[in-house]
């Protein structure tokens, strides 16, 4: 059977590379050079494995069931990094705020960070599985 929640949190997981690629180039990563873009998309394509996953659930959730700790510790794993790349940059908002360039710059990396932390807490949140009847299962 077919569950639209895996489906919805697939579509969110596909946009995660997009948030990424803003973030990076907010921060500068990217020079605008020849060879930084490919470069930069070859780090951005593991970032779909994730959105895979969550579309073979959809199609057939008992079948793809191994998928779900992998999807589990893509996107713990995910909110760890991001955590730990968030709380030097907080300490230091001088430096962050020089990298973006403006505060404008700054808004649209918090923005791009908050979607990444969204998607991967929606992804985390559709593999908790809904009891049925109300019940909790006995231990």
């Amino acid at each position: 059977m077919r569950k639209a929640r895996y489906l919805v949190a697939g579509i969110a997981a596909l946009a995660k590379p997009f948030f990424l690629a803003g973030l990076a180039f907010g921060l500068q990563v990217s020079d605008g050079a020849q060879l930084s873009i490919p470069f930069l998309r070859y780090l951005l394509l593991p970032q779909t494995v994730p959105a895979l996953c969550l579309f073979f659930l959809w199609q057939d959730e008992n079948r793809y069931l191994a998928f779900k700790p992998l999807v589990a510790f893509l996107a713990i794993s995910s909110i760890a990094l991001l955590a730990f790349v968030a709380i030097p940059a907080a300490g230091n908002f001088q430096a962050l705020v020089l990298a973006a360039r403006n505060a404008q710059g700054l808004l649209r990396l918090l923005l791009a960070a908050l979607g990444i932390l969204a998607i991967d807490l929606i992804c985390l949140f559709v593999l908790i599985p809904k009891s049925r009847g109300g019940k909790i299962p006995p231990i």
